[in-house]
């Protein structure tokens, strides 16, 4: 009985580009945005420093000398504290300087008031500016009430609070001095001594937050303190006596609060004139907030195509759109919600791919979206070069065989050529599929493990060695072999049918190579008659 075989081979292209990615660690939790506070209890020029465009001024005005006695009698009022004035979103220019003028510590008077304390303020008196405490006075019979605190009706500022009030003194043959009343706080006004004397001690749990103590009063005989600590509270009023002094105030007080941008980043990936880059490169880099090192970062990757950086090609900006941006914090407060924290590698894979063959040049830039949001720039422009077109060819010398006649005594062959090249840097793999050669509900048995023809008995199988060629070892031929894969392809005269499996593969690039793919088909009595066929497909998957 005689059977005809035909079997049809059919083939796709795929190309797969893989392009791996960089895990840098999870993100701190960033809980309070950083800032940086300068602090000035004497008068000076600041500079704004890079980057820096609006800043928050505090300023204190100095504390009222208490007064002093010249009478045996009574006892000095005590110093006013100064004012407290706030003023955010001061508008500056980095690198420009400006005036600072903390307010003066009042004198304590000698045989009678002391003096105001001076104003403070920041740039000008019309951007933000504190009043003095009013100089406690001295007695001329009675005791006059504690120098006034300084007002915040006579300041500039969005938040403003008077300062406290000095205690009188004590109106008594034996005369004690009063307090300085506070400086203001943050928040509320400055404690006030009262106006019928109490005690020469100032009470410090009632100082405002943010506020300074006022000075004691001086017992008899004895002069009036200056505060203990703090700045801008009222000094105290002096004890009885003849040529007493009270105590003087404390000096003002100027804090300047701004946010840093953070420091240039480094451009970690690609190095500068590094070739054979990517079309779609991971770009990588780090940059440290200047605040502190626990503070919200975010990135952006700009793209040139000249060597002054000056003509973009792609603007990558993570506060844009975080596609592409990888290992972000999601809990950062701009918008769209994804950032790094300090000193956390930044990695963006481009989106848009590049032409190939082709010189770019590039910058990293870093802000903190919760501060003032000035990107910093990479300090230097560097350059990469990208590979050529990503390419990979695949054919099969034919699309269908003919095996010719089954016969129970002599094994049917059959073979192509399969050509396949590509630029791929981690190479190429071919697998194949399909079902064994089949008649109706008839099959001819699929070799499942590697062995070699045997005449007579049930075989379909498959192999990518030269088998024309009688020397043990013959590889697909080209420039660059590629070698045969799974165990059963790689050996002469030996067949393997099984679904699914890596034919033949390369670790590396390959030029054009031409692989034998051979068939067999060998039959055992009786097997039934039919046209045996099967449709096999083969696929080439480059890696990228």
């Amino acid at each position: 009985m005689v059977k005809q075989l035909s079997k049809m081979l059919k083939f796709f292209l795929v190309v797969v580009l893989i392009s791996g990615w960089i895990f840098s660690g999870w993100p701190g939790i960033q809980t309070v945005e950083a800032v940086t506070t300068d602090t000035f209890t004497a008068s000076t020029t600041w500079t704004a420093p890079t980057g820096v465009t609006s800043v928050t001024a505090e300023v204190w005005g100095g504390g009222g000398g208490g007064g002093g006695q010249n009478l045996a009698t009574d006892g000095g009022g005590g110093g006013g504290g100064g004012a407290y004035s706030k003023q955010t979103a001061i508008t500056v220019v980095p690198g420009n300087s400006y005036t600072v003028t903390v307010g003066a510590a009042g004198a304590g008077g000698t045989s009678g008031c002391g003096t105001t304390g001076g104003d403070s303020s920041f740039v000008n008196i019309s951007t933000v500016l504190a009043k003095g405490g009013v100089g406690g006075c001295n007695s001329t019979g009675t005791p006059p009430a504690g120098g006034a605190g300084g007002a915040a009706a006579s300041g500039v500022g969005g938040t403003k609070f008077d300062g406290g009030q000095g205690e009188i003194g004590k109106n008594n043959a034996t005369g004690v001095g009063g307090y300085g009343g506070s400086s203001a706080g943050t928040a509320a006004v400055g404690f006030s001594g009262p106006q019928a004397w109490s005690t020469e001690i100032y009470p410090t749990a009632s100082t405002p937050t943010g506020g300074g103590h006022g000075g004691d009063g001086g017992a008899k005989s004895a002069n009036g303190v200056a505060p203990v600590s703090g700045n801008s509270g009222g000094g105290g009023g002096s004890g009885e006596g003849t040529a007493m002094t009270g105590g003087a105030g404390a000096v003002g007080n100027v804090i300047l609060t701004y946010n840093k941008p953070p420091n240039a980043p480094s451009q970690d990936s690609p190095a500068n004139a590094t070739t054979g880059v990517s079309v779609t490169p991971t770009f990588l880099m780090t940059a440290i907030d200047a605040d502190t090192t626990v503070d919200n970062l975010s990135y952006k990757v700009t793209i040139y195509s000249n060597s002054a950086c000056a003509t973009v090609v792609q603007t990558n900006d993570q506060a844009v759109s975080s596609t592409g941006w990888t290992s972000t914090n999601a809990t950062c407060t701009a918008s769209p919600t994804a950032c790094y924290t300090s000193g956390t590698q930044g990695s963006f894979l481009t989106q848009t791919a590049l032409s190939a063959s082709t010189q770019y040049w590039w910058k990293a830039s870093a802000k903190d979206p919760d501060g003032s949001g000035v990107f910093m720039d990479s300090s230097t422009c560097n350059t990469f070069t990208t590979g050529a077109a990503q390419s990979l060819t695949f054919s099969l010398g034919a699309n269908s065989l003919n095996l010719g006649t089954l016969s129970t005594a002599a094994t049917i062959t059959g073979s192509h050529t399969m050509n396949v090249s590509t630029n791929a840097a981690n190479g190429v793999a071919v697998t194949y599929s399909g079902a064994t050669l089949t008649s109706g509900a008839n099959t001819i048995t699929a070799m499942s493990t590697a062995a070699a023809s045997s005449v007579g008995t049930e075989q379909f199988g498959i192999n990518a060695k030269l088998n024309t060629t009688p020397a043990v070892g013959a590889e697909c031929s080209g420039t660059v072999p590629i070698a045969a894969a799974a165990t059963g392809y790689a050996t002469v005269n030996s067949y393997k049918f099984v679904t699914g499996e890596t034919i033949v593969s390369s670790t590396g690039s390959i030029n054009s190579t031409v692989c034998t793919i051979s068939y067999i088909a060998n039959i055992a009595p009786p097997t039934e008659a039919g046209s045996y066929t099967s449709t096999l497909t083969y696929v080439a998957t480059g890696t990228f």
